[in-house]
């Protein structure tokens, strides 16, 4: 590809992404749809699709670079937004509707492939468990970029309402992420999905990247509040991102999980950052509390649209679509992920006070995001390679699989939550219509009767 056209093409990237972030906070239509549409487009026009006559060096030869730079960025990003405080007020519920529709989303998920497969309609050549444990893992979790803002822009719903969601939202990436490379861990260090270990890998991981995360967090917050006033100080932040996954991920080593650890490092990392003031009083700090200031959070916050922009547009140009079975695998997934998200809610909300409508809101509220477009993306040539037919050959057609089906649902859902959403919104603008209805006539019926009297 031309130098000019490429950079003709990241230029457009950007403005689509201006583009689409502007309609999203006008319209409540994510800007993922206009993304991995332009994207898919873009590769019509470029012949993307055509794999082997494909120049990547355009986008293809940095890819797993910037893929693990989207996972520092996305991870980080999600830590200095959360509220601490909000999110043990809204633990309880928020931790049981995160597990519930995490697990249900990935057996789900998992079951489909497994059934296709045993129905002839696939041929997984053994490596159904496989596959559908790692598309499970991939698509299981909800965008926080997407949930929250729209969360919080319905007027009507329920403050607890608004954090259970959001909390979801929050944990499902850094899950998602985590979970995947340990199932990878399993398949490609220990060559077979043992559960028990694959667990104390999980555990290890989780324990390894919070504690780094967290001793780095205290660290640097000192540090932070030294340098703040410096001229672009917010870069040593970013760099100092950069170096926790490195440093996690040395530490633990790449084979034993160290992504997933580097990962969860850069998660804890951002809580501190974030909460400084609060973690710090927590503690019985006599000192200043101190934390990171707006102008860092901005700057980490354009980084995280770039990647963001960057991602969807890629996955969008990359889909092929070549096979028709892979868009109906992604249907049929997407609608189970609707049947379990019902039943995820249905447990999150048993016994307790959620009205109607915000069980609704919350079913809707089920994109995919980012998470999911770059693991379909890191994965899929991964297992491509790694796993073999009955003849030892290379299963070379599960890359455009997991690039097709991610892209299928990650649309499907946004397209989901924003007709709902939509349509709630429609109906709350309604309601006080309705109500002021019924308030005129018990006001004429209050009248007539001190008429009569």
């Amino acid at each position: 590809m031309d130098p000019i056209y490429g950079i003709i093409t990241i230029g457009f990237v950007m403005v689509l992404g201006f583009i689409g972030n502007y309609i999203f906070n006008k319209t409540q239509i994510p800007s993922i749809v206009w993304l991995l549409l332009f994207g898919f487009v873009a590769g019509i026009i470029f012949n993307v699709q055509d794999f082997q006559n494909f120049n990547q060096k355009l986008f293809g030869d940095v890819s797993g670079l910037i893929g693990a730079i989207a996972i520092i960025i996305i991870l980080f990003d999600g830590g200095i937004n959360t509220d601490l405080r909000q999110l043990f007020k809204g633990a309880p519920r928020g931790l049981l509707l995160t597990v519930s529709s995490f697990c249900l989303s990935f057996i789900a998920t998992l079951f489909i492939i497994v059934g296709l497969d045993a129905a002839g309609i696939i041929n997984l050549n053994g490596h159904s468990f496989v596959i559908g444990s790692i598309l499970g893992g991939i698509v299981a979790g909800t965008s926080s970029p997407i949930v929250i803002p729209l969360a919080y822009r319905l007027q009507n719903l329920q403050e607890k309402t608004k954090m259970v969601s959001s909390i979801e939202s929050i944990l499902t990436d850094p899950i998602c992420i985590v979970v995947v490379f340990a199932i990878a861990y399993m398949i490609f260090e220990l060559k077979e999905i043992n559960l028990l270990l694959g667990f104390g890998n999980l555990v290890t991981t989780f324990s390894a990247g919070i504690v780094i995360g967290i001793a780095f967090g205290l660290v640097w917050l000192f540090i932070m509040n030294k340098i703040r006033k410096q001229q672009f100080s917010y870069i040593m932040t970013l760099a100092i991102v950069f170096l926790v996954y490195s440093f996690t991920v040395m530490l633990v080593g790449s084979e034993q999980g160290g992504d997933g650890a580097g990962a969860i490092a850069c998660l804890a990392f951002g809580l501190i950052l974030g909460n400084g003031k609060k973690i710090l009083k927590m503690v019985d700090y006599q000192g200043k509390g101190f934390q990171m200031d707006d102008e860092t959070k901005q700057f980490h916050a354009l980084t995280s649209f770039v990647i963001r922009t960057f991602f969807f547009v890629y996955l969008g140009m990359i889909v092929s679509f070549q096979n028709i079975e892979f868009i109906l695998i992604g249907i049929i997934i997407l609608i189970g992920l609707i049947l379990v998200r019902y039943l995820a809610i249905k447990i999150t909300t048993y016994k307790d006070s959620f009205e109607k409508d915000d069980e609704q809101t919350m079913l809707v509220m089920m994109p995919r995001g980012l998470a999911a477009a770059i693991l379909a993306i890191n994965f899929g040539p991964r297992l491509a390679v790694s796993l073999t037919d009955a003849s030892g050959n290379p299963l070379l057609w599960l890359e455009p699989f997991f690039k097709d089906v991610a892209f299928v649902v990650i649309l499907g859902s946004s397209i989901i939550t924003t007709v709902g959403v939509s349509l709630i919104c429609h109906y709350e603008n309604k309601k006080p219509k309705k109500e002021e209805c019924i308030t005129d006539v018990r006001n004429k019926i209050d009248t007539i009767s001190e008429e009569e009297k």
